[in-house]
C-alpha cells in the first residue's frame, strides 16, 4: 500500500510539473500575451466636434450633396453611418456670487465656482458665504451668464421652452409655443462640458477637471491608465485649450494655459504643465505653436507664447528626445505629416513611449490650417474671429448702441443697424492679411502652412499608430475644435470646411476600427460639447454654389463662399445666427440646445440604456440627482458609457 502511494505521489508530481511547463510555454509565448493584459483590450474613442450642433452637421451634409432633411439623424457624413444615435443635454452649474463683503442675495452666474475667488490658486479660496448646493429647481436665468436671483444651482433644460429635439422648433421664425430666447440663457462653455464628459460631474463654466469646490476629479483618462491602457489627446486647436485640457488638468480657470515650470512646486496650477507632468497621455497632438500666433501684420515672423510659455517651448525644442517631461517632441516643419507618421511608428507605449506634436498655422490663432467649403486652404493664415466681431459691437452708457437695441440674452451687445434690404450698414470686414515672411506670396504662404502642418485626419492616424500597439487597449479623444471657432465667427465657409476636416478624421477612425478588431473591440462616440444658434432656411441648399470638381474639393459638392462673404442678410444667405430671422449676424456665442451623439461598438448598449434616466453625479460635497428627459441622455451618461467600456472585465 505504502509503495503504491509513493508511486502515486511521484506520478502526480510528474504530471503537475509537466502541466506547469506546458502553461509556462503557452503563456510565455508573445502570441498569447493579451490574455494576461491588465486592461480588457477594448479601445474607447470619443470624437468631439466643438460647437457641432444638429444644424452644423446638417449644413456640412448638404454641402457634401446629401438630401436636405428637416429632422433626425440625417445622412451624408461618415459619423451619420454609425448605428447608434441620440440627443444629449449639456447644461452646467450656476452659483450665487456671495462674498464676505456681500454675503447674501448675489446673482447666480455660470462662471462662478462655490469658492469666493479671493485667491488665484485653484482650490485656495474659501467657500462662498451661505452656500449649499441645490440641484433643483433648474435655474437658467435670463442672460448668457445666468444672472439669476432665483433658487437652484443647475441651469438644466426644459423641453417645454427650448424644444424636445434640436429641430423643434425648426426655426425661431415660427417658434410656436417655445421660447426662442431660452437656449441662450446660461449657456455652457467647452471647459465645464468637457469636464462632465470626462468625469460625469456637473461643474461651472471655466472648470477644468474640477468640481464646483475646485476639487480635483478623476478623469476618464486616469481611469483608462489605471486599467493599463494607453491614452491620447488630439485637437485641431491649441493643445492646452478647454476640450483637450479638461481631460488632463485640474485648474479653476481655462485661461491657465501654461506656466513657467517650477520644480519646487508640487502643483504647477496650469493646464499644460499638469498634462505633461501629472497625467502624461501617451499622445498629445494639436495646435498652439507660437510662430506668428496672432500676427495681424503683413509681415512676420513674430513669436507669441499664449498657449505654451517660452520656457516650456524652448526646453522642448532644445531637448526633443530627452526632456523633463519624458516626451518625444515634434513641431511644425518641412514635410510635417511624413515626419509625424514616421515618428509615431517608432513610439511604443508599452515601453512608456510618449509623443508630443505642436503645430499651428501662422496668423490663425494657433489652429492647424483652416480649410474652406471649396476643400482648399484659402482661409489659412487669416484671423478666425473677424466676421461677426466686425458687425456686432458692444454698447456702453458712454457709447450707446446706434440701433438703440441690445441683443436679447446678452449683457450689452448691440443689434446691428440694417439698410433697406436687411444688410448691416457696418461690416462685415473679414481678415484678408497674412503675416508673410520676406519674399512670400499668399500662394507660397498657404503652400508652406499645408506642408508644415498635418491635418486633423493625419494627427488622428498618428495617434492610432501609437496607441494601437497597446494590447490592453486605449482611450483617445479627438477634437475638431475649429468648428466652434467658425460658429463664433458666423462664418459658414469656414464652418463647412472644418466640419469636413472633422468628418475625415472620423472616417480615419472608422477605417482603423474595421482593420483592428472591429466593433466588438472598439467603442466610437461622436458628439458635441455644446451648440451655437444657427438656423438653415428651407432654401439653404439652393443658395450654395456648386464646386466644379468635388473630388478636388475633398468631397464637398457645394461651397458657401458667396453666402459667407457676399450675402449678408438671411434671405440671400439662406441661413442666420440667433433668434431673429431678420438678422444674419445676431449671435456669436454658445447655446444650451440639445446636441446629437452618434455611436457604435463595444458596450454601446450602455449609453442606450441611459435614455431618459436621471442625471446623477458625485462631487467632493456629496451625491446629487436631477430629472432626466424622456428619450435624451446627458453628458454625464456618456462618461458612464466610456467608463463601462474601459473597466468591464
Amino acid at each position: 500500500m505504502i509503495s503504491f502511494l509513493r508511486k502515486y505521489k511521484r506520478s502526480l508530481a510528474f504530471a503537475m510539473a509537466s502541466l506547469l511547463c506546458t502553461v509556462l510555454l503557452i503563456f510565455g509565448n508573445s502570441i498569447f500575451q493579451p490574455t494576461l493584459a491588465a486592461g480588457n483590450g477594448i479601445n474607447v474613442i470619443i470624437m468631439i466636434g466643438d460647437g457641432m450642433g444638429w444644424e452644423m452637421a446638417r449644413a456640412a451634409a448638404i454641402a457634401k450633396g446629401a438630401p436636405f432633411y428637416t429632422s433626425g439623424k440625417g445622412s451624408g457624413l461618415s459619423f451619420q453611418n454609425l448605428t447608434g444615435y441620440g440627443l444629449v443635454t449639456t447644461y452646467g452649474t450656476t452659483i450665487q456670487g456671495n462674498t464676505p463683503e456681500t454675503p447674501t442675495d448675489q446673482p447666480h452666474l455660470t462662471g462662478n465656482s462655490a469658492l469666493d475667488g479671493s485667491e488665484i490658486l485653484t482650490g485656495a479660496s474659501p467657500v462662498r458665504p451661505n452656500f449649499s448646493f441645490q440641484p433643483t429647481p433648474f435655474n437658467p436665468g435670463d442672460r448668457i451668464d445666468g444672472n439669476s436671483l432665483a433658487e437652484g444651482n443647475l441651469a438644466g433644460y426644459d423641453t417645454s421652452k427650448g424644444g424636445p429635439v434640436p429641430w423643434i422648433p425648426l426655426t425661431p421664425a415660427t417658434p410656436s409655443k417655445y421660447d426662442k430666447e431660452y437656449i441662450k440663457y446660461s449657456y455652457p462653455d467647452s471647459a465645464n462640458t468637457a469636464t462632465t464628459l470626462y468625469t460625469g460631474v456637473k461643474s461651472f463654466n471655466n472648470a477644468m477637471g474640477v468640481d464646483i469646490y475646485e476639487k480635483k476629479l478623476k478623469t476618464v483618462l486616469e481611469i483608462a491608465k489605471e486599467k493599463g491602457k494607453s491614452t491620447g489627446l488630439v485637437t485641431s486647436v491649441p493643445i492646452s485649450h478647454a476640450t483637450p485640457g479638461a481631460a488632463a488638468s485640474f485648474v479653476n480657470r481655462r485661461s491657465k494655459y501654461d506656466s513657467v515650470y517650477d520644480p519646487t512646486k508640487s502643483n504647477q496650477d496650469s493646464i499644460l504643465q499638469q498634462t505633461l507632468l501629472n497625467f502624461q497621455p501617451n499622445v498629445l497632438l494639436g495646435g498652439g505653436h507660437p510662430l506668428d500666433f496672432e500676427n495681424r501684420e503683413s509681415t512676420g515672423p513674430v513669436e507669441k507664447y499664449t498657449y505654451i510659455t517660452q520656457d516650456t517651448y524652448e526646453h522642448l525644442k532644445n531637448n526633443p528626445t530627452s526632456n523633463r517631461y519624458g516626451y518625444t517632441f515634434l513641431e511644425r516643419g518641412s514635410n510635417a505629416t511624413k515626419t509625424l507618421l514616421n515618428t509615431a511608428a517608432k513610439i511604443d507605449p508599452n515601453k512608456g513611449g510618449k509623443l508630443f506634436g505642436l503645430y499651428g498655422a501662422r496668423g490663425q490663432n494657433g489652429n492647424i490650417p483652416t480649410s474652406s467649403s471649396k476643400g482648399d486652404y484659402s482661409l489659412t493664415g487669416l484671423d478666425n474671429f473677424s466676421v461677426y466681431s466686425s458687425v456686432v459691437k458692444g454698447g456702453t452708457p458712454e457709447n450707446p448702441c446706434a440701433s438703440g437695441q441690445i441683443i436679447p440674452g446678452t449683457a450689452g451687445d448691440c443689434v446691428p443697424v440694417l439698410d433697406a434690404v436687411g444688410n448691416p450698414t457696418s461690416g462685415p470686414t473679414p481678415d484678408t492679411v497674412r503675416p508673410l515672411a520676406p519674399g512670400e506670396t499668399d500662394a507660397s504662404f498657404i503652400a508652406r502652412e499645408v506642408n508644415e502642418n498635418p491635418t486633423l485626419a493625419d494627427l488622428t492616424k498618428a495617434a492610432l499608430t501609437v496607441l494601437g500597439k497597446d494590447k490592453d487597449g486605449f482611450w483617445l479623444m479627438v477634437e475638431g475644435g475649429d468648428i466652434d471657432w467658425a460658429a463664433h465667427d458666423n462664418n459658414m465657409d469656414n464652418l463647412i470646411g472644418t466640419m469636413n476636416d472633422f468628418d475625415k478624421a472620423v472616417q480615419e477612425v472608422m477605417t482603423w476600427i474595421e482593420n483592428h478588431g472591429g466593433w466588438s473591440k472598439n467603442l466610437l462616440l461622436v458628439t458635441a460639447d455644446h451648440d451655437h444658434y444657427l438656423t438653415l432656411n428651407n432654401d439653404f441648399a439652393s443658395k450654395l454654389t456648386a464646386n466644379p470638381e468635388p473630388s478636388l474639393a475633398r468631397g464637398l459638392k457645394y461651397n458657401a463662399k458667396d453666402i459667407t462673404f457676399s450675402k449678408h442678410n438671411p434671405k440671400d444667405a439662406g441661413h442666420f445666427w440667433g433668434s431673429d430671422p431678420n438678422y444674419k449676424y445676431l449671435w456669436g456665442s454658445h447655446s444650451r440646445r440639445i446636441v446629437p451623439v452618434y455611436y457604435q461598438g463595444a458596450y454601446s448598449s450602455t449609453l442606450t440604456r441611459f435614455l431618459g434616466q436621471d442625471v446623477k453625479f458625485t462631487d467632493s460635497s456629496g451625491t446629487y440627482s436631477a430629472p432626466g428627459i424622456r428619450g435624451v441622455v446627458d453628458q454625464s451618461h456618456i462618461f458612464q458609457a466610456m467608463k463601462t467600456a474601459l473597466t468591464s472585465p
